[in-house]
């Protein structure tokens, strides 16, 4: 196998790997904002679509890449990775999408109803996950994805949390309702940038 040009042809995914993170960032980013605010993020759609075309892109690249070179060891498994990360990222994507979808469902009619401080201080939590298991996976820094590791848990805490406190009531009210479907979407946002994050091992 000739290492240069399977080199430069790996780099040449991760730079469209990189684009695509870049866009999931302002998807991310742009949720945190529409929860602050309660508003429905009229751009996420064309961003989910470019998201949704570099993950192919980068899969597609990848597989090519693994059928041309046939790698074995390292660059197998970097191969590999690209397609996993890419995959994880589009999750979160889509999972921004599905926080969205509550927050068009609920601001009917003009109502602005903001989930509790616990879940936004919750949401920017998870954005900085995002960032910090995108950096461990690209630098292979394995002390950062320890660091990721540890905030899921304290996502997984809150989570877990609320649904003891509202398996003890009859009912539950608007907020609590919406608090609930977020942070589940959130804990699920925690969990793709764990599996990004453990790329770095």
């Amino acid at each position: 196998m000739s290492v240069e040009p399977a080199r430069r042809d790996l780099e040449a995914i991760y730079s469209n790997l990189d684009r695509m993170y870049n866009i999931v960032v302002k998807i991310v980013t742009d949720t945190l904002r529409s929860l602050e605010e309660w508003r429905v993020n009229d751009a996420l759609e064309d961003h989910l679509y470019l998201a949704e075309n570099l993950s192919a892109v980068v899969e597609e690249q990848a597989t090519f890449f693994i059928a041309k070179y046939q790698p074995l060891g390292p660059e197998l498994l970097e191969a590999k990775s690209l397609i996993r990360t890419s995959y994880d990222l589009y999750r979160i994507a889509r999972y921004c999408r599905e926080i969205n979808r509550v927050i068009a469902y609920t601001s009917r009619g003009g109502r602005t109803l903001k989930p509790s401080q616990q879940v936004r201080k919750a949401a920017e939590i998870v954005a900085s996950m995002v960032g910090d298991a995108y950096k461990a996976y690209r630098t292979r820094d394995n002390e950062l994805r320890r660091k990721v590791e540890e905030t899921d848990n304290m996502i997984d805490r809150i989570y877990d949390t609320m649904l003891e406190r509202i398996g003890k009531v009859e009912s539950l009210s608007q907020t609590e309702a919406v608090d609930l479907l977020i942070v589940r979407h959130l804990e699920r946002i925690a969990d793709h940038a764990v599996y990004i994050a453990r790329q770095a091992e």
